[in-house]
């Protein structure tokens, strides 16, 4: 006989179209299924009321009149009173192609160490055309922004093995799951789109805002960066799911750092700015003028260019400055043109800065104050503001602070925000950036994630950097998939790295 997929439908509203989605089961080419109808309705007068005669009268359709405290818990009463070897979940306003529950078991079929699988899917837009959303295969990905879209298909014998789902948690408990399947089995992903999501009932305040480019593609409408706007409870849950995986992976670590041994070195300068650039003459020379007109003077820009044609290079050269140089370089990637700037600064400090962000007046001021007091500190990251094109702050989106930065949640977030000042010294102990892997991306997170395995990565609170927002933006063009797929590497290897210091002992 052929296996038995147990589908678990949430009823929360009556408005619910419950008639349609066992329709769309009704429709499926793999025919072993049930469905277990849980009424959620506990704040609505219909509660445990009758539903349509078609969806009562179904001999697959198991109605259980019951409210829960938290989706966890619904779906651990959903596999217990389930009689499937698979489980899925059928959210509101879902509904599945006809080939759906068929595709999806012949991905545990293929390799009995799938445990979870999941799928492309379209979106039902106002005007009644549909819109294709596509998500990239899942390569161990340990970020809660990495989107397995609404329906996801769970071996019930493995579910039940990592003890079910944490019913502590309120929002976490399918990232949580997530991570405990994957510390010993295998997910898999079909790349057709398999269901239609329903978002014509959606409410304004619920549509996404104009400032969505600023997130990678990913869970929750705002993806990798979604974890900006949780709020503390969110947060701490996604958090203690993620350092709970690197205690059970061996890759937590605990000791005190070491001390940067990079003081006493002869510096000509204090500060090296290093700016790669490419096209940018709309903005550099804005730029560059925040720099000089800081409260700070001990200090060199270098503006590594990289073969610009739009009259950048003039844009630079006709700043009137001694402390501002031009390097010719027309390399092929960021982190070459970066490592290029950093072997030619005289400074004991190497600061960060994009060719088209500001500083703030005290900037290098409160940095390299905090370096000087701080012994251990080998990187030292500030908060950071968005602004335009007119250099308008965008009150629409909060400072960024990167409060829950830490040496072992940074391998869950999506970076360490900015401004990045780091020890010469230090950036030359791990090799400079890395321009095979990250050389157009991610070449800081790379830095960022090795330096705090030795050194302390510090959080300067102030806002000593502007982040400009528009519309050809390197961070908002590049490849989706390369994103992702960098991002990954990036955790990976340190997760890696990290549990061969905890094998020596220094963790």
């Amino acid at each position: 006989m052929s296996e038995k997929i147990s589908v678990i439908y949430p009823l929360y509203e009556t408005e619910q179209n419950v008639k349609k989605a066992l329709e769309c089961l009704e429709k499926q080419s793999h025919q072993n299924w049930e469905m277990l109808l849980f009424d959620a309705r506990w704040e609505s007068p219909d509660f445990g009321e009758k539903l349509p005669e078609s969806v009562e009268n179904n001999e697959k359709v198991r109605k259980i009149v019951q409210a829960h405290r938290n989706a966890a818990a619904l779906l651990n009463d959903g596999i217990e009173a389930s009689k499937g070897d698979y489980i899925i979940l059928l959210p509101p306003d879902i509904y599945y192609e006809p080939e759906l529950l068929e595709k999806y078991l012949d991905c545990f079929k293929k390799n009995e160490q799938v445990v979870l699988t999941y799928s492309d899917y379209e979106t039902l837009q106002q005007d009644g055309t549909k819109k294709r959303e596509g998500l990239f295969p899942y390569k161990g990905q340990v970020d809660e922004g990495f989107s397995l879209g609404f329906v996801k298909m769970y071996k019930n014998a493995a579910v039940k093995e990592k003890g079910l789902f944490n019913e502590d948690l309120d929002y976490a408990e399918e990232y949580d799951m997530l991570l405990k399947l994957t510390d010993d089995y295998l997910v898999d992903f079909v790349s057709s789109p398999e269901y239609v999501a329903d978002t014509t009932r959606k409410t304004d305040d619920e549509d996404e805002n104009d400032f969505t480019k600023l997130f990678s593609p990913g869970s929750s409408g705002k993806g990798a960066f979604s974890y900006l706007l949780y709020t503390r409870e969110q947060e701490r849950e996604y958090e203690f799911c993620f350092k709970e995986m690197l205690k059970r992976r061996d890759a937590f670590l605990t000791r005190r750092n070491e001390v940067v041994p990079y003081h006493k070195n002869d510096y000509e300068k204090m500060v090296s700015i290093v700016i790669p650039i490419l096209n940018r003459r709309r903005f550099i020379k804005r730029t560059i003028q925040t720099i000089l007109d800081g409260s700070f003077s001990d200090f060199e820009v270098l503006v590594v260019d990289n073969g610009s044609t739009d009259g950048t290079q003039q844009e630079v050269t006709s700043i009137d400055d001694e402390r501002v140089r031009l390097i010719q370089h027309d390399g092929s990637c960021i982190a070459e043109a970066l490592n290029v700037g950093i072997r030619q600064a005289k400074g004991k400090y190497i600061a960060q800065c994009d060719s088209d962000d500001e500083y703030t007046p005290d900037t290098l001021k409160f940095m390299v104050a905090h370096m000087e007091s701080h012994p251990r500190c080998g990187l030292a990251i500030s908060y950071y503001q968005l602004i335009d094109e007119e250099s308008t702050v965008l009150e629409e989106l909060p400072i960024v602070k990167h409060l829950e930065f830490d040496r072992n949640n940074i391998l869950r977030v999506g970076g360490g925000g900015a401004l990045r000042f780091f020890h010469k010294g230090v950036l030359e102990e791990f090799g400079l950036y890395d321009e095979v892997n990250y050389g157009n991306f991610a070449e800081d997170y790379d830095m960022v994630t090795k330096v705090s395995e030795k050194y302390d990565v510090d959080r300067v609170h102030k806002v000593l950097y502007r982040y400009r927002r528009h519309e050809d933006n390197t961070d908002v063009i590049r490849d989706p998939s390369m994103k992702i797929e960098n991002k990954n590497k990036i955790r990976l290897d340190a997760i890696k790295r990290r549990r061969e210091l905890v094998k020596k002992g220094i963790r």
